[in-house]
């Protein structure tokens, strides 16, 4: 299987890409992919295989995954079908401020991203408080 490098452009004055995709799951792109961004994806609507590192399962409606950089993960439309919609949040690097994370009140933010260096799988009142604010047309996304 050929890993492709995928270049992010973020948003116009942005440091992030925000990706609203709705489609027929059959016309969604699969595709193994990487790069430097972290990347969260919260799947709306939707069933399908997950494919993040050396992780492979099944995605349902609701699943929200917080991959790290350079992790290859493919787009959510491998063995999916009917209504698919997610939402994505492309993230470069460079906003985690180095000096910001060393300080000690930080301390979990480090260990949050640590952890996306192997894709993180969020469940229970997390996901969904996270979803809510993902998923608020209008609104700035704020954690």
């Amino acid at each position: 299987m050929k890993i492709e490098f995928e270049i992010v452009h973020p948003d116009e004055n942005s440091s992030f890409k925000l990706l609203h995709t709705k489609t027929k799951a059959e016309e969604y792109p699969w595709r193994y992919h990487y790069h430097p961004e972290y990347e969260i994806v919260c799947v709306l609507s939707g069933s399908g295989s997950r494919h993040v590192g050396n992780h492979f399962s099944n995605y349902q409606h609701g699943d929200l995954v917080f991959i790290g950089p350079n992790l290859p993960h493919s787009g959510f439309g491998l063995n999916a079908y009917g209504p698919h919609e997610e939402i994505v949040i492309q993230i470069k690097e460079e906003v985690f401020n180095q000096s910001i994370l060393t300080r000690p009140e930080m301390a979990s933010v480090c260990k949050l991203l640590e952890n996306a260096k192997h894709g993180i799988f969020f469940t229970g009142i997390a996901k969904d408080r996270i979803t809510k604010k993902i998923n608020t047309p209008g609104k700035i996304i704020s954690f």
